[in-house]
């Protein structure tokens, strides 16, 4: 049964107003309880539903199921039900942009595809939803995914995101950013060779492959102008153990990071992330004789 409301009386989920999509059998409420997967085995059950809507010709709801940021959740109601919600939190510009959808009825068949594409996988989705988040802004710089790699580094770097993109969970990701980050320093710091001590931070493990991998100790070809970008990273770097340290939930913390200001900190950790990964797997392409991907 697909019951799809007006944007001007939309329900709610704790008092949170909602564009709901879909409901299907069952009490109309719900509230999400969790979300049970990482990031990357959420984008491997969507890749999957994505290729049997597009097999089945069904593209325009394999475009809307690519355009919205839906992530799964279990979810719960006043009844104890158990069940599956796909849900996405996005700005005030794009949910009133998807609530002038509401009601369209290409749009309701397209959600009722994705639904019936899910639960063929193994998914079984009893409500679609869309809310507004009221602490939404700039976003965030796309997640990295470094060639030299550990499973510490993986699993950081997944739960920083599956937290980025829960409401007010940046503050809490700059830790797991953190952790992705200072692992991935030291993967990359012996894949090239370089000792470092066994209790060395980010800022000595940085300064370490500054000086001795030959991706950042030569010359860089575009001059003068980059050095002088990376020099501040040095400093950058520096700053993250401390705030990770003083104003982050790696530790009971009186005073914590903002929310803009914990974003700052995750771009700033990603960008460099995406940096460091590209000029260290040339060199290791180089080194290898095997391409960098």
């Amino acid at each position: 049964m697909d019951t799809t409301r007006s944007p001007n009386e939309p329900p709610a989920e704790n008092g949170i107003h909602l564009i709901k999509f879909y409901t299907g059998q069952g009490a109309g409420g719900f509230e999400r309880v969790r979300q049970p997967y990482t990031a990357k085995e959420w984008e491997k059950i969507r890749g999957s539903a994505l290729r049997l809507l597009q097999a089945r010709q069904r593209d325009a709801a394999a475009e809307l199921f690519e355009a919205i940021p839906f992530q799964l959740y279990e979810g719960t109601n006043f009844f104890g039900d158990e069940f599956q919600v796909l849900y996405c939190a996005v700005n005030h510009e794009r949910y009133v942009e998807l609530s002038e959808l509401a009601g369209d009825e290409e749009t309701s068949g397209s959600i009722r595809a994705i639904v019936k594409a899910l639960d063929e996988i193994g998914h079984s989705v009893r409500h679609v939803a869309v809310g507004v988040d009221s602490n939404s802004g700039p976003a965030p710089v796309a997640l990295p995914d470094p060639k030299v790699t550990s499973d510490t580094v993986a699993r950081a770097l997944a739960d920083a995101e599956r937290l980025i993109n829960s409401n007010g969970g940046a503050i809490s990701a700059v830790d797991r950013v953190h952790t992705a980050l200072h692992g991935y320093l030291r993967e990359v710091c012996r894949d090239g060779k370089i000792d470092f001590a066994d209790d060395a931070g980010t800022t000595a493990l940085f300064g370490l492959l500054r000086q001795h991998h030959p991706a950042l100790s030569g010359t860089i070809p575009s001059g003068e102008p980059i050095h002088r970008l990376l020099r501040p990273l040095a400093g950058v770097i520096d700053t993250l153990d401390p705030v990770r340290n003083t104003r982050s939930m790696a530790h009971p913390n009186a005073t914590l990071l903002g929310e803009p200001e914990a974003m700052l900190v995750i771009n700033a950790i990603r960008t460099l992330f995406h940096y460091l990964d590209s000029k260290l797997s040339e060199s290791r392409a180089k080194r290898t004789g095997k391409l960098p991907f």
